[in-house]
């Protein structure tokens, strides 16, 4: 392209030709050059926050700016190049030598942005989740406002914005070095296009060898050991692409195709009975466990019998109106209470830790395990049994419709009115939608809450005021009839704003913990530990707020975490990052004392309280089995000894509690889960991890569906066999 010269005529200096070449040649590598930059502050940050010594964490993370950029640069550099050449074709101005000096560079700042932007989302995707983000699991999550407002507050973190201002700080270096070298005159356009695209190419050729070089030289330079956050993404983006559009998680489980001997093999990791032609469902399971084989561990059935002779004994046939709360605990894992933890200081969670110490009328489990990582998982746990499933799916996210009966399904057809309360945007991970198929008469999120509540993380009303909400509603209920409430917690989510009504005391019991036990935390931990001891005197909030409204005396409350998280593990000199750390948490079923001095038997409650706690205590527990668990101790509540003998089922999955449930894999396989950074586990009857972990990561490709997570691929045959029997969406 030649120049504009004076008077409109088109010139071409004598030095028009010479350096053409050079010029755009050093335009691409220093466009390359802000591309690493783009993509360093993510390593950085690891670095800074990982162990070794410092030439290791150099080491790394320069290997893995490499490996990051290595994944995305054969796609971002064609599209520099190409901005880079249109502008001046369209635009006359930019015809100068100006930009061929900083053309690529400036076009290069946008796509490094991205490039920023996508390394740090994964990353924190990877801390939170376990796995690094695809292309489907972006689409989905990328749909809902609230989620992605909460996502960008990660931004205000230390450990995002220092390493971030580093770059800038490079990124300002380099411009001002280009900016300050001699501009001479126009260059030929061709050949500096071309010395461009060659700069461009050479550059971009030299880091995709250079991480291969690196990979084959050392394993600690491998994806494997350093991560690998944006191969997922673009590999995702291509199948979508190809296939031409994206593929929905249930598009995807019902087009697997799967032999036939995989149908028992998944509806036993399920913890459901073989398919059952000509019934209600595939995989009816009788309300009376009684009536069902004996559970592999005899435990098991003497654990749901202990606690149908506790409901016998508690609940009075002439007196129906009762509450139950489900209190769904947002990331309020065990590692950071003290009872289960004895390295985490009693001040982080002290009502929480109370609960298990022995008293009267309070069942706790010290060997808890989630089913699933993210909430939509271990809702689909405490209200259906089902939340170990393959490929990082939730049934209440990603399979709807999905014809299941569930505690809800039961205990509506009892008599109960249900109702969910929750801080946020209710249409998150689509639970309103399986709320209002699933018995839930009243769903009560942001936009129904009151718009003067005080505001915390995502911009979502506060734990202290969606619990004080709540309550207040199912006292009125109550005076017409049984309830259940389900109420999920948020401000103890990331990115762990802190919430306009935190007491002064929580912040002073938090900050003399963490001058006072051996820890590990940097302040964005701290923020982390703020919100956790929040959610904890929201919970003890919650117990006052029933003695206060004198509804006490009719409530049941349990009470666990959703799931663990994979933030940071802070108590203690040194990093365990054990299988507990990493999937244990909390469990309580409290039934106040006022509601135990009316009991139906009190002598004959305590005695079965004690049994069940026992029982309890003799092994480890999924979060699958807790809905078997609490159908068992409402079983003698009058409205659900009423219910017809057509509604006397249900298809709650289990574990321990299930006759059906085959973990598969090693012999001394008790129970699995899914921990919180996405590794499916199995522990055996002492609590300990057996076999290896498997990875249960979104999926990439459509042909990941038969290589992640093996153990579990066979429940993806039950998927369908179920799916197929639904009434279309």
């Amino acid at each position: 392209m030649p120049s504009s010269g004076r008077g409109g005529k088109c010139e071409i200096t004598g030095a028009g030709y010479r350096g053409a070449v050079r010029r755009g040649f050093l335009s691409g590598l220093s466009a390359l050059v802000i591309l690493f930059i783009a993509a360093f502050p993510s390593r950085l940050s690891l670095a800074l926050r990982g162990w070794g010594g410092v030439w290791g964490r150099i080491e790394k993370a320069f290997a893995g700016t490499v490996l990051d950029l290595s994944a995305v640069v054969l796609v971002i550099t064609p599209l520099v190049a190409l901005m880079t050449v249109l502008v001046p074709l369209v635009l006359r101005r930019a015809r100068t030598p100006g930009w061929q000096r900083l053309g690529t560079v400036l076009w290069a700042l946008p796509f490094g942005f991205a490039l920023w932007a996508l390394t740090v989302t994964a990353q924190e995707v990877k801390s939170e989740r376990g796995s690094f983000p695809t292309m489907f699991d972006m689409l989905e999550g990328g749909t809902n406002a609230s989620f992605v407002e909460g996502t960008i507050g990660f931004i205000r973190y230390e450990r995002i914005w220092e390493p971030a201002a580093v770059g800038a700080a490079l990124a300002m270096l380099v411009m001002v070095v280009l900016w300050r070298r001699k501009q001479g005159e126009l260059g030929a356009w061709r050949q500096w296009a071309m010395g461009m695209v060659f700069g461009l190419g050479t550059g971009a050729a030299g880091v995709f060898l250079g991480a291969l070089a690196l990979s084959a030289a050392a394993n600690r330079f491998t994806a494997a050991a350093l991560g690998d956050p944006l191969t997922g993404l673009v590999e995702s983006t291509i199948d979508v692409f190809r296939h031409r559009g994206p593929a929905t998680p249930r598009d995807l489980v019902l087009t697997a195709e799967l032999p036939p001997q995989a149908l028992k093999e998944g509806a036993a990791l399920l913890g459901w009975p073989p398919s059952k032609p000509g019934g209600p469902h595939a995989h009816p399971r009788p309300l009376d466990a009684t009536t069902e084989p004996m559970t592999k561990d005899p435990r098991g059935r003497k654990l749901i019998a202990a606690l149908r002779r506790a409901s016998e004994a508690l609940f009075d046939p002439a007196d129906p109106n009762v509450a139950v709360f489900h209190l769904s605990l947002e990331g309020f894992r065990a590692d950071d209470v003290h009872a289960l933890n004895p390295l985490a200081p009693t001040e982080i969670a002290p009502f929480t830790s109370a609960l298990y110490e022995p008293k009267p009328g309070v069942l706790t489990s010290r060997k808890m395990f989630q089913a699933g990582v993210r909430t939509a998982h271990c809702l689909g746990a405490m209200t259906c049994g089902l939340g170990t499933l393959p490929y990082n799916l939730s049934f209440i996210r990603d399979l709807q419709p999905f014809p299941v009966r569930c505690t809800s399904d039961v205990l509506s057809d009892s008599g109960f009115a249900h109702s969910f309360f929750y801080g946020s945007d209710g249409t998150f991970d689509e639970m309103h939608h399986f709320f209002g198929q699933h018995g839930y008469s009243k769903i009560v999120a942001q936009a129904e809450l009151p718009k003067d509540l005080p505001k915390g993380t995502w911009d979502g009303v506060t734990d202290f005021a969606v619990f004080d909400y709540a309550v207040k509603q199912v006292a009125e209920g109550l005076k017409t009839g049984p309830q259940f409430s389900l109420l999920m917690s948020l401000s103890n989510h990331s990115p762990f704003t802190a919430p306009q009504d935190l007491p002064r005391s929580v912040i002073d019991r938090v900050d003399l913990a963490l001058k006072t036990a051996v820890h590990r935390a940097d302040a964005d931990d701290r923020l982390r530990l703020l919100t956790y001891s929040y959610t904890d005197a929201a919970v003890d909030r919650l117990f006052s707020q029933l003695d206060a409204l004198g509804i006490a005396e009719r409530s049941i409350v349990m009470l666990m975490a959703d799931h663990s998280t994979g933030h940071a593990y802070v108590w203690g000199k040194e990093d365990p990052e054990s299988d507990a750390a990493k999937s244990q948490i909390p469990f309580a079923i409290v039934i106040p004392p006022a509601f135990l001095a009316r009991a139906k038997d009190p002598a004959a409650l305590e005695v079965a309280l004690r049994e069940v706690q026992a029982l309890i205590d003799e092994a480890p527990l999924s979060q699958n089995d807790v809905p078997t668990m609490l159908l068992a101790l409402l079983s003698a509540h009058p409205g659900v000894k009423a219910l017809p003998a057509e509604k006397q089922w249900h298809t709650l999955g289990g574990q321990v509690t299930s006759p059906y449930f085959e973990p598969g894999g090693d012999r001394d396989s008790y129970i699995l889960g899914i921990n919180g950074v996405s590794e499916l586990f199995a522990l055996d009857r002492q609590g300990v991890r057996v076999g290896s972990y498997e990875d249960s990561v979104f999926l990439k490709t459509r042909a990941d569906r038969y290589r992640v997570t093996p153990r579990l691929i066979p429940v993806t045959a039950v998927l369908i066999e179920t799916m197929q029997a639904a009434p279309k969406p």
